[in-house]
């Protein structure tokens, strides 16, 4: 049953940006979650422009690297760049922040919150794993402990989950407002959020492909009642 507000009159509306181009794994993956949750989902993209609607919250997707040219890092290590969804997406932050709106960034996605915080990234992790494996896989192989009392262990209902990994840039210095809210086993960053309102979350993992874990079920079902809530 779709969720609405007292007073809201219709369904939660979260804009899920995404690329342009490829297979929308990730968006339909995400749209599922949150369908399930009650909520509604417009795809973003950089192609379609400037996004319209009565939006109650945003989730910034995976995808390409984040340009090192933006955060002022190393350019060489840069792969797979899209300087337009960059700019786009950073204009839906910017906009989330005018009108005060959750959001949520999925790996590339936390990135790009802490990069419009003001902060910036390692552009290469591979040389810092040392306890972690570099191969990137969809399954929960790795462990992140969360710190207790943070938005992301309610939200999760736990201090430490079990998370995939198909990331090699990773958080570095956290921009300002923001806090880590956890780490994995090389005390890399993988999640930051907000110290105070409107909520920024961001996890460096993929919720979206674990449906079969409850802690990752939450966190997009926590998401959307902030949103509910706000928006009520």
């Amino acid at each position: 049953m779709a969720k609405k507000g007292a007073g809201l009159g219709r369904t939660v509306l979260i804009g899920v940006t995404g690329p342009s181009r490829r297979m929308r794994w990730a968006w339909w993956a995400t749209r599922w979650h949150l369908k399930r949750c009650g909520a509604d989902a417009q795809y973003l993209t950089a192609a379609k422009g400037f996004p319209e609607g009565d939006f109650d919250g945003f989730i910034i997707g995976g995808g390409n690297d984040i340009d090192p040219a933006v955060y002022g890092g190393d350019v060489s290590t840069s792969r797979n760049v899209d300087p337009l969804r960059d700019e786009f997406e950073l204009s839906v932050l910017n906009l989330a922040s005018e009108r005060g709106l959750p959001v949520l960034g999925i790996c590339r996605g936390s990135q790009l919150l802490n990069v419009h915080a003001g902060g910036t990234l390692h552009g290469d992790l591979r040389g810092l794993r040392k306890k972690t494996s570099n191969r990137g896989t969809l399954l929960p192989r790795k462990t992140v402990d969360v710190q207790p009392g943070s938005k992301l262990a309610s939200m999760l209902d736990s201090v430490r989950t079990r998370v995939n990994s198909l990331h090699h840039q990773s958080v570095q210095e956290v921009g300002n407002g923001l806090v880590i809210s956890g780490r994995d086993r090389d005390n890399i960053i993988q999640g930051i959020e907000s110290a105070g309102d409107p909520l920024r979350i961001g996890v460096q993992w993929h919720p979206e492909y674990m449906p079969q874990r409850r802690d990752q079920r939450r966190l997009f079902a926590s998401f959307v009642d902030y949103c509910l809530n706000r928006s009520a």
